[in-house]
């Protein structure tokens, strides 16, 4: 029998949860760009400028969630294009906290369940 694996959602999701660990375990000086390039990083292949976008776009989401949850805090900036971004990441000291906890939760359970047995007879 294969074992059941069920992920147990946390309270942010994966990237979130990513960035969380990543400033935790590497603080000071990551923003926008720098968490894009080392959570994301190019295959050797190269990646096209949409795929490029729709990465920093995904890591300054995660970010913004992270500040809007009290979290995180960093220096807010525009970039030539007009888009916002973030310099200087670090983590308040709830996010220090939730980082710890994120870092320590079960994040799945892996068991051995028996199907229930049906019945060929109908009652």
């Amino acid at each position: 029998m294969e074992p059941t694996v069920v992920k147990v959602q946390g309270k942010f999701n994966e990237t979130e949860e990513a960035i969380l660990e990543f400033l935790y375990t590497h603080p000071n000086g990551w923003g926008t760009y720098s968490l894009t390039r080392e959570l994301r990083p190019e295959p050797k292949t190269g990646l096209s400028e949409e795929q490029k976008l729709k990465a920093f776009d995904e890591i300054q989401h995660a970010i913004e969630t992270l500040v809007a949850a009290k979290v995180a805090k960093g220096k807010r900036l525009r970039d030539a294009s007009g888009r916002v971004y973030f310099e200087k990441l670090q983590l308040t000291a709830n996010g220090e906290a939730e980082a710890i906890k994120q870092r320590r939760r079960v994040k799945q359970i892996v068991g051995h369940f028996a199907r229930p047995r049906r019945s060929d007879s109908t009652s």
